[in-house]
Parts: C-alpha cells; structure tokens; sequence
C-alpha cells in the first residue's frame, strides 16, 4: 500500500528507478558504501594487483608475478573478454601465464585472451579451474538444473532475470547486472586442480581450494596466495548472496556458504579479490566484510528456522524475516541483485518441499478454474477490473497485479494484459533488486507486445553434438503419454561417428539404454544418422519423417514406416512456426552466425 508515495527519479539510459537505488547508482567509485562495480574501471589494488570492473555482473583479475601475470576469470562473453583483455594491456604488458576459472559461469571470455595471446607469441597458458569445470560446461554451459532434462528452461530463465528484454534506453532500461547472450569463448580447462593442491606460476606461489566451497555452484576454485596475502574467490559478493535465484538451479544451502567465507577468514588475506564484489585492500577492512557477510548469512538462515519453529509457513517467512540496521546498511549486504523475501522460502522448500502444513493448500484448485471462480466471488470481470484500478491507484500495486492476473488467466485481451503490466511496471521501478526488475519488466513488456519471452532456450549443437548419450536421454521425457499408452517399441540409434544408444517405448513411458547390448530385446528398429541430425531432431528444427524420406536418416532394421511410428510417440517442445519468441530467434540467428545459447 502507498507504493505510489515513493519517489521515482531517473538514472543512466534514462532509468526510472526509486531514490534508494539512484542513491546507491550514483554513490562514487571508490566510495567505502559501494561493494560493486557498475562502469568500467581499472583499479590497481596493489603493486602489480589489478582489477578490471565493467557494467557487467562480473570482475576480472590479474596478479604480476616475475615473468608474467594470472589471470582470474575472463568473463560471461567474448565481448567480456575483449573488453577484459584491453584493459589488462593498458594496466602491464606481461604475458599470461595462467588464467584461472573461480566456476563455470565466467569462463567464456577466455577464448579471447588465449588467441591475443598467441598473436603476441605466447601459447603456454595453463587453463586452471575445477576438476569438474569442463564437464559441467560441456554438458549445460555451466547452468545445471536438479534435473538436466530441463537445464534449457533454466537457461531461459536465466536470460529472463539478467535484463535481456529490457532496452538499452528508456524508463524500462537495464543499468546493472545485466547479461546479455553473446558468442562464447570457453577454452577447456587445461590443468586440474584438487583441494589444496600448490604450483608455482610466474614465480608466485599457490594454494588451491576446491573442496568445501559451495556458493552458487559446487564447482569451485578459491585461491590463496601466501607470499602475498591474496584471496581470490566467487565467495564474497557485492551483494547479499542469493541462497536463492529466482531462475532457478539446485538449493544453495547458507550453511555451505559460512563455512566457505570461513575459508578465507581463516587465510587472513590482506588483499581479497572477488568475482561479483569490489576489491579491497587491509587486513582489517577485509575482516569486517568477512564477518558482515557471514553475519548475513547466518542471521537469514537462523530466523528463517526459528520462524519454522514457530509454525511460520514459506508465505510468512517472507514477511517476517527482515534484516536489522546493521547488517541492512552493510554495503556488501545491499539487496540490489537478490532480495531476502524471496530465499526465506527456498529454505523451507528445502526442508518440506512445497506443503506449507495448511491442509487446505495440499490439493489446490487448476489455476485458471481458480482465476474464474475468484472473478465471480468479486462481482464478475468488470468489477475485478474496477479494483485493480482503485489498486493501482492506491499505490497497492501488488493486490492490482494479482487481481490482474486473475483476468488475465480467464481472458487474455489487451486490455487484461495492460492492467497487469502497469501493476507488473510501477512495481518494477520501485525495487531495488536488479533481478526482480528483470523479471517485473520482462513480463510487463510481453504483456504489451514488446517482447516475446522464449520458454526453452534450444540447446547448442555443440552440446549436443559431444554429449549424445545425455541428449538422446533427454529426448525421452517428450514421449506422448496419450499416444504411446499401448505402444511396446525399441528404436536403436546409431551414430556415424560409431556411438549407439536406444529409447524404449513402454505404455507411456520410455527407457533410456546407454549399452544397446544390454537392451531388454532386440531393436524393433535401427536408424542411422550424422551427430548433427540428432540436433536438429533434438531442436525439432527438422521433421523425422521428413529426414527420413530425404534420407539423411537412414534405416538398417525394421523400416521406415517403423522409424516414422516411433518419431510420432514425441511431441515437439519447440514450435519454431509459431511461438514469437522462437520465431525472433530464428530471425536473429539468420542474421548472425551465434547459434542458439
């Protein structure tokens, strides 16, 4: 309520933003109040200690040792490491010796720095990062669902909070956080490292960390180097951490993240370099964001529990749990990327799963029959529309977009959509978390047509094409269950490249078979084709009946009418001649040589 009584103002690109975030925008460079970057910056933390900031989500680092420099994470992009790359050659020109990856998500930049590199005549990088680097970018681009069947949703989402439907200029445009999709330059990992393994590079000696550091992923490298009292990390953010991202992906438990800012602390670093937060120098400056960040940790999780105790359900905790002063002005806690109210519940979730213990919620209504019966108990559509507007009005923007989305759901006409998006908007430039801007905008401009927002991102040939087992696995949780519920049939698929695997239909469901010679029977059909068929099966870019016929799939048992049958069992998840999102993405990939992300 009174939402409307915060003051808007405007920031770069023409933002509309509230105070709060225009303060902490236009808050200096170097002031002690700012915990992130938001422009481009070199800052040399220390003799031969640099950091390179962008607008991007993400830092680089570089540290000059006796005849070169490592380098610490590349970027989200090429363009990042473009970007990275010249401002590392205007800070030294030393050769790289090593670049490090902190996780998987930052690694695509380093394509970049490697062939600059070898133009200048150095070829001998090692690629350091994570045993397991390699394998989860090489399987999901480094975005991992619980369920990997759906890591193309994840990705879809994630593009959805990171500001990419959002204009450059304007009152809806992207100012911080922001990832845009760009071609990717990841160079595989080179040289492995296991938890608390040491090397000397550049005559700098290193410790490494790969064991009982989780943060946003499992998959991390912490640094340390002694002589020089240097962390590097994906540990302390520039912002409260997100045990939560509304995009989604596996629970991140705060536990796990204590204990790895614990890590550090005990290294009692005196420079600390860090991939989402400002550089910071001093022993004692270190130790107070240290403990603050714990601090945030401990203290969202423990009243989240203590709020469980107390018979509080994941509707309540986010209400209930609110920061204290101290820690809410701790600049390294701002909540301008995530916000508190939406990881309480993930806690829950992650102890209970969905059930709040209200038995009225364990069985709910479908949401539309909900949307319908609500709208009758208010008097009818009209009259739901006439509060939303009062809501509106009243600056009580989230009763006006729920009520909103009731009559969206029982009818999508533009006049619905645009009472929603009005609601979806004021909330949107009043948050100071970037995310939920995201998300607020995003669906606010496809409900006026702006936009179309892609469901499931297609999966990168690529991928595909080095991971068919997984990819012919995935393929079998599109089975129509209606149309092979009588269905008994097994199809092999055999790879030109000499790799074979089979699917099972079975009455509605299917069996992956990685060891075709340890299928149940033999094969009713065996078909053969090129990696890159599967691909385009995979992204439904291509009928198989149609491959078939051309004979781009080839039939070795049974025949073709047998292979069309089974095809037939599937359905598409990508309808490329009628969803506007893929369809804008079929236009861009015409025009450009990025494939799908």
């Amino acid at each position: 309520m009174n939402a409307a009584r915060t003051r808007l103002v405007t920031i770069a690109k023409g933002a509309t933003v509230s105070e709060e975030t225009a303060a902490y925008w236009n808050l200096p460079v170097d002031s002690p109040q700012r915990a992130s970057y938001d422009a481009d910056i070199v800052v040399n933390v220390a003799p031969g200690v640099w950091t390179f900031g962008t607008e991007s989500i993400v830092n680089c680092h570089a540290v000059a040792g006796q005849d070169g420099v490592i380098v610490y994470d590349t970027g989200d992009n090429l363009k990042d490491g473009e970007k990275f790359y010249g401002m590392l050659r205007r800070a030294t020109n030393a050769p790289i010796r090593a670049i490090i990856y902190s996780h998987e998500h930052y690694v695509n930049g380093a394509k970049y720095f490697v062939e600059e590199e070898a133009k200048r005549g150095n070829s001998d990088i090692k690629i350091i990062g994570h045993p397991k680097t390699n394998e989860s970018v090489a399987r999901t681009g480094g975005l991992s669902a619980a369920h990997a069947e759906v890591s193309t949703v994840l990705y879809a989402r994630s593009v959805e909070q990171f500001n990419f439907y959002l204009p450059e200029e304007g009152p809806d445009s992207r100012f911080k956080n922001t990832i845009v999709p760009q071609a990717a330059g990841f160079v595989p990992v080179n040289t492995p490292v296991q938890d608390k393994q040491e090397l000397t590079i550049a005559g700098i000696k290193l410790a490494f960390y790969t064991g009982g550091v989780g943060t946003d992923t499992e998959n991390q490298t912490l640094v340390w180097m002694p002589d020089r009292k240097i962390v590097m990390n994906n540990v302390i953010w520039g912002m409260y951490p997100n045990i939560y991202s509304a995009r989604g992906g596996r629970y991140r438990d705060p536990g796990g993240w204590i204990a790895s800012v614990e890590i550090i602390k005990q290294l009692k670093p005196e420079i600390l370099l860090s991939t989402h937060s400002s550089s910071l120098a001093g022993a004692d400056q270190i130790m107070q964001r240290l403990q603050d960040y714990q601090d945030g940790l401990a203290f969202v999780r423990d009243q989240t529990l203590k709020g469980i105790l107390l018979g509080q359900g994941p509707d309540e905790l986010c209400y209930s749990v609110q920061m204290p002063e101290r820690l809410k002005n701790s600049p390294i806690l701002v909540q301008n990327y995530g916000e508190v109210s939406l990881m309480t519940p993930r806690i829950f979730n992650a102890i209970f799963g969905q059930f709040d213990r209200n038995a009225a919620n364990l069985h709910k209504l479908h949401p539309t029959e909900e949307a319908e019966r609500m709208i009758v108990a208010m008097g009818g559509a009209e009259a739901v529309r006439t509060k939303a507007r009062q809501a509106h009005e009243d600056g009580d923007y989230l009763w006006a977009a729920q009520l909103a989305d009731y009559l969206v759901k029982t009818d999508n006409s533009a006049a619905n959509r645009q009472i929603k998006a009005e609601a979806l908007r004021q909330m949107a430039y009043r948050t100071l978390s970037t995310n939920t801007r995201s998300w607020l905008l995003s669906q606010a401009r496809e409900l006026e047509g702006k936009v179309s927002i892609i469901k499931s991102v297609p999966a990168q040939p690529a991928a595909v094409e080095t991971n068919l087992a997984d990819y012919v696995n995935y393929y079998r949780v599109r089975v129509s269950a209606e149309r092979s519920k009588d269905a008994d049939m097994l199809m092999t698929l055999a790879f030109e490249d000499g790799r074979s695997f089979s699917l099972h239909v079975r009455r509605s469901v299917v069996d992956f078979v990685a060891d075709v010679t340890k299928a149940r029977r033999a094969a009713d059909v065996t078909v053969t084709m090129k990696p890159e068929t599967w691909t385009l099966v995979f992204n439904n870019l291509a009928d198989p009946a149609v491959l078939i016929d051309r004979g781009e799939i080839g039939i070795t048992t049974g025949d073709a009418a047998r292979a069309k049958a089974f095809f037939a069992f599937f359905d598409a998840v990508y309808d490329w001649a009628n969803d506007p999102a893929l369809m804008a993405l079929g236009r861009m990939l015409q025009a450009t040589t990025h494939n799908p992300p």
